[in-house]
């Protein structure tokens, strides 16, 4: 099992505008709203705890088999939870209105792009892991809510302060997936 807690996340302002221009559902988003999700990014970032833990089971030894997207030629998976932790959205609750009428959606679009950039944090440590063993790794598959507790129940996940009720993951933002490993192709040599 590893953990890793509190590493950096630097919050991409370009991508919460995209995500919140999808919330919105506009096409452009006027200049004062764009000055508040730069000053709520710089504001909220200190509000984010992003943390991991995740384990890798050979395929004799999986504690559960989700079939999706299920490569043909796998060793191995690297199951994860991931988390920002509760105080993002703790702080929000505080004054929900703060950064104009938008706060929450914007809240939304900066937990979505720091909990993308905390999966991808894991995916490169996972895929070192996996060249280290001559094997390459799938894309992330998420795995689905009603295995959440099985998934929660190989991996202590109480290490980062995660818990699966009811099908669902708390705190609230926080995700769960998986990477198959594949073996490499070995060159041949000439």
């Amino acid at each position: 099992m590893r953990k890793i807690k509190n590493f950096r996340i630097n919050l991409r302002i370009k991508e919460i505008l995209r995500i919140l221009k999808k919330l919105v559902n506009t096409v452009e988003l006027s200049v004062e709203l764009e000055e508040s999700v730069r000053r709520s990014c710089h504001f909220y970032s200190r509000f984010l705890i992003p943390s991991a833990v995740y384990e890798t089971f050979s395929k004799e030894t999986l504690p559960f088999v989700f079939e999706k997207d299920l490569p043909s030629k796998w060793i191995a998976e690297s199951v994860f939870f991931v988390t920002i932790g509760c105080d993002l959205y703790e702080e929000y609750k505080k004054d929900k209105g703060t950064f104009v009428a938008h706060t929450g959606k914007i809240i939304s679009a900066v937990a979505v792009d720091a909990l993308e950039q905390s999966k991808n944090f894991i995916q490169r440590l996972i895929s070192n892991e996996a060249q280290e063993e001559n094997c390459k790794i799938s894309r992330s598959v998420d795995i689905p809510s009603h295995l959440y507790k099985t998934a929660a129940g190989c991996i202590p996940t109480d290490k980062i302060g995660i818990s699966a009720e009811d099908g669902k993951l708390n705190p609230q933002y926080s995700e769960c997936g998986l990477f198959y490993w594949i073996p490499s192709k070995k060159k041949a040599k000439k």
